[in-house]
């Protein structure tokens, strides 16, 4: 009967112990993300993948880079991706077009992309009659160049020429094809070195006041409705590596490294101060912003004006995935 009893007890710690492994051990979700530029903009997902927090929230992230936001939309649209690190005018495209990819959080609210000039260029009334590289015609880079000439009124004194890319836009800025162009850190930084002239820098965009979503979270409509708690993980996982890009120089510096292959250290910290200037701690998606960036687009041609204006502001972002994590006391504790 002892013998019986121990056998009964030796079942039941088995039987206890595979319980709580499975529990234990699970797998994660898989997601496959897709993200744009390779740089300080991405340092949440980098940081959020390095530092292990999507795995926290039961994630298991593969990041892939890719150029052009417009092609990350097709890769959304074709299913092939449900969540993605890009913001700006190819959402709003493809929402006019029909597309369900919209903003589900805004990371960056406003202009950050340097404009940098010839060593003889001091002003940009010196711009007249020269030409201005940006990398693709309705990128973030064209309309920062746009926006910055409009406030200084000299829209109609510039040519704006299509580059190809940030680097090809550095390139041709050294080469002297351009007199200026909009140029991402740290491709800046490097011309910066060289000695070409910040002429508006992240100081003055920011005292320009324009709201404008320059990067974020993006998530197909269709998929986040029926996967409401699973966006809500990969955020907090993202979010939680803002936190660290706050709060942990060295760390962020040694990922941002990692990812984008510069092992400057001048390079990677004026790259991290950039970043850190840049980011905001409130990731609603501000509806002025997207309002006003409709209208650029209206007023540059790159979306159908009719369709435009029949599509309301609302279709383009939707804040209750962040709204929500609000309400769960998750941004209290998160900025304590």
């Amino acid at each position: 009967m002892k013998r019986l009893s121990m056998s009964v007890c030796g079942l039941l710690a088995l039987a206890a112990s595979l319980f709580f492994s499975t529990r234990i051990v699970h797998s994660a979700d898989k997601i496959k993300f897709l993200y744009s530029p390779i740089g300080w903009e991405s340092l949440p997902w980098y940081v959020g993948k390095e530092g292990g927090y999507y795995e926290k929230y039961g994630l298991d992230v593969d990041m892939f880079f890719q150029g052009a936001s417009s092609e990350i939309i097709q890769s959304m649209l074709a299913g092939e991706v449900n969540v993605a690190g890009i913001a700006g005018p190819a959402v709003i495209s493809n929402v006019i077009g029909g597309g369900d990819v919209i903003q589900a959080a805004a990371l960056v609210k406003n202009f950050t992309i340097p404009l940098y000039s010839q060593p003889s260029i001091k002003t940009l009334a010196d711009l007249k009659g020269q030409k201005v590289g940006v990398s693709r015609f309705g990128a973030v880079t064209h309309i920062t160049a746009l926006a910055v000439l409009q406030r200084a009124g000299m829209v109609k004194d510039v040519t704006i020429v299509q580059t190809g890319g940030v680097s090809e836009s550095a390139a041709a800025l050294a080469s002297g094809a351009v007199a200026a162009a909009t140029v991402l850190p740290p491709q800046s930084l490097m011309l910066k070195d060289k000695g070409y002239r910040e002429l508006v820098g992240l100081k003055e965009l920011k005292e320009m006041n324009i709201p404008f979503v320059e990067a974020g979270l993006a998530v197909r409509r269709s998929f986040a409705n029926k996967n409401p708690a699973l966006v809500k993980r990969f955020l907090k996982g993202s979010l939680e590596g803002l936190k660290r890009v706050f709060g942990d120089k060295n760390f962020t510096m040694k990922v941002l490294g990692q990812y984008t292959k510069i092992n400057d250290p001048k390079l990677l910290e004026d790259s991290y101060e950039w970043a850190a200037a840049a980011f905001v701690k409130d990731p609603r998606v501000p509806l002025d912003a997207e309002k006003a960036l409709v209208d650029q687009m209206v007023a540059l041609k790159l979306v159908d004006a009719g369709a435009a204006a029949k599509t309301p502001v609302t279709a383009y972002f939707d804040n209750q995935y962040v709204e929500a994590l609000e309400k769960e006391g998750f941004f209290k504790k998160l900025w304590q």
